[in-house]
């Protein structure tokens, strides 16, 4: 695959400062390096994943005339493109010194507007059809999450931004549309016995919705509520709580409902007898971009919450 190499001017790198702003014009390619914010600290994912693209729109005002004070009036620079990672080199011409870094542009690419021109940002990832940017809503999109498990990421607008006062690379701070919730698991049996668990159910969820970023960022929930399985199979459960099965991208909501727990007991004699349990009732609020782990204690005829952890 070709690379694309920028050659750019030591006086962009070197950051120097001009009296006149007018006398100093270059052509600049538009290039991104965005980042998020992980749902939990320890996550496997610690920056933006190179292999992941975005779709990115942006607007032209005047130097002068800011997003804030007149958005309504802001002319389409940029429709919206898929931008992907590439890895290019920078050369300081005067220090003699060529730097790789790994930065998102475009295909093709798009310079930055005269220097008596500002430029704002919006942007989602990743990059699929049914997305949309607009200066009305912000980012828009619908999901259904019992369909498409997927990390939607959005951006506020990056406003007015100069491609000399404020550097040719634009940073893209990425916000988590939807909230994460899992389970873990613990039995409260006499060593001789065994919990073996089947399945486990949250059995109301609001999983159809319509995101907009602006005003504000705001879900319109659909009015169907389903039920999700979260854990489905046979897995001996522990003294301690254990992670089981997978967690799964959720639409923030208020839950008002309980969890189906179907397990076997055994006892000591190795009888067994097939359990199907509700917990008490589940009446919380689920936030954008928290991670929510709720432990389940098994006992022989009963379903309790242990405690929840909610991480921002």
């Amino acid at each position: 695959m070709k690379r694309l190499v920028y050659i750019l001017f030591v006086v962009v790198l070197a950051g120097c400062t001009f009296d006149d702003v007018r006398d100093f014009n270059p052509d600049l390619s538009l290039m991104f390096q965005p980042e998020m914010l992980m749902h939990v600290a320890d996550d496997d994912v610690e920056s933006f994943p190179t292999e992941q693209s975005f779709g990115v729109k942006a607007w032209a005002l005047p130097v002068g005339d800011s997003w804030e004070r007149n958005y309504q009036n802001a002319e389409e620079f940029i429709e919206l493109s898929e931008v992907k990672s590439k890895e290019v080199l920078i050369t300081d011409t005067s220090l003699q010194l060529t730097v790789k870094d790994t930065l998102w542009t475009f295909d093709e690419p798009i310079m930055w507007p005269t220097i008596f021109e500002n430029l704002t940002f919006m942007a989602f990832s990743p990059y699929m059809e049914g997305c949309d940017c607009s200066v009305e809503n912000g980012v828009t999109f619908s999901m259904n999450t019992k369909e498409q498990q997927i990390d939607m990421l959005y951006t506020c607008p990056n406003a007015d931004k100069h491609k000399i006062n404020n550097g040719w690379v634009v940073p893209l701070h990425f916000e988590h549309a939807l909230c994460r919730v899992d389970f873990r698991v613990k039995h409260r049996v006499a060593d001789n016995e065994k919990i073996t668990l089947k399945r486990v159910t949250l059995g109301a969820l609001h999983c159809k919705g319509e995101f907009n970023s602006l005003p504000e960022p705001t879900w319109s929930l659909d009015n169907e509520l389903s039920k999700v399985d979260f854990f489905v199979g046979n897995y001996q459960v522990a003294k301690l709580p254990q992670e089981v099965g997978e967690y799964k991208f959720v639409i923030p909501q208020k839950l008002n409902t309980t969890v189906t727990v179907i397990y076997d007991y055994t006892t000591a004699s190795g009888t067994t007898i097939t359990q199907t349990l509700e917990t008490p009732l589940m009446q919380t609020e689920l936030k954008a971009g928290n991670s929510y782990t709720y432990t389940l204690s098994i006992g022989i005829d009963d379903v309790k919450f242990l405690k929840e952890l909610i991480v921002d």
